[in-house]
């Protein structure tokens, strides 16, 4: 059993964190100073945090990794320094102090950075993976652990591919921590590299041109910030029905019991919800009654 002080914020974190908490003695928590949210702007604290509170494990909540903090955590005499999504980057004392593990969502090289799931989403991947890493000074760049791939599934939203990964991510954390003893690192190949920034509101922005694109893009933004068109309208559930023929984009092809099937450049969609801006989510059918819409119009 090793002794751990872990290092996390999000859902994912929490997630892989309750996995290692079975099998590892958990010596204390590092996660983001709770955040401003919502309207009312409320202070709001980590997934990790709420997890934390509920085992009873001490917290620390740094607004940046310091020599302070560090002193405090040689006391606690952890065996590893296990990072998941933490958000900040480490300084060189942390590194050297112990084995610092990083847990990634993606297959490194690939996807290095803030956004890999979102990102293997857009790209449509053949395969999902998580990666744990020795940590060492640079992003996402050091010797991989261990790894484990998990194939595609239609129609994983990021919530869905979250939990499948956060899954894995657990079981490879552990088996990596029993065995670090006797594991022979592999060195990233750099000049394979790729990386992945922030998610940015912008980039939920959709117009109907392809057909599978505007998909992927609702399963990857679906917890934020979702999809929309240029007049404001969301999608908020949708279906890829293929890529074949080639619409006016946004043209009404089909009017079904429960959906309206809409033409794109390249392929069509079923739309299921939609919400106006500054309006309750409503069907795709009441959205049409409401504007008057029918076969051969367009949708937008």
């Amino acid at each position: 059993m090793a002794k751990i002080v872990f290092f996390g914020t999000p859902l994912f974190a929490k997630q892989v964190l309750e996995s290692l908490d079975f099998s590892h003695q958990i010596l204390a928590i590092i996660t983001q100073p709770d955040r401003p949210f919502g309207r009312k702007q409320e202070l709001k604290m980590s997934e990790v945090k709420e997890y934390a509170l509920h085992r009873n494990l001490p917290i620390f909540q740094p607004q940046k990794l310091d020599d302070e903090l560090l002193e405090e955590l040689k006391k606690l005499q952890p065996d590893f320094f296990v990072v998941v999504a933490f958000g900040q980057l480490f300084p060189q004392s942390f590194l050297s102090f112990c084995p610092c593990i990083n847990l990634h969502a993606s297959i490194l090289p690939s996807f290095r950075g803030a956004s890999p799931l979102q990102e293997m989403i857009l790209q449509d991947s053949q395969h999902y993976g998580v990666s744990a890493m020795r940590m060492e000074m640079g992003l996402d760049c050091g010797e991989i652990l261990g790894m484990s791939i998990l194939k595609s599934q239609e129609a994983l939203d990021l919530q869905s591919l979250s939990e499948h990964l956060s899954r894995l991510g657990g079981k490879l954390l552990c088996r990596v921590l029993e065995n670090f003893s006797s594991i022979a690192p592999l060195k990233q190949n750099d000049c394979e590299a790729t990386m992945c920034k922030k998610i940015k509101k912008t980039q939920g922005e959709v117009s109907f041109g392809n057909a599978r694109e505007v998909f992927v893009k609702f399963l990857a933004f679906s917890s934020w910030p979702s999809i929309f068109l240029s007049n404001g309208l969301k999608l908020c559930k949708i279906e890829f029905v293929s890529l074949e023929g080639s619409f006016q984009e946004g043209e009404i092809l089909e009017i079904l019991n429960d959906s309206v099937v809409v033409g794109c450049k390249q392929g069509k969609l079923k739309l299921y919800e939609v919400q106006p801006p500054s309006k309750q989510k409503m069907s795709a059918l009441s959205y049409l009654r409401g504007k008057h819409l029918g076969i051969g119009d367009l949708f937008c």
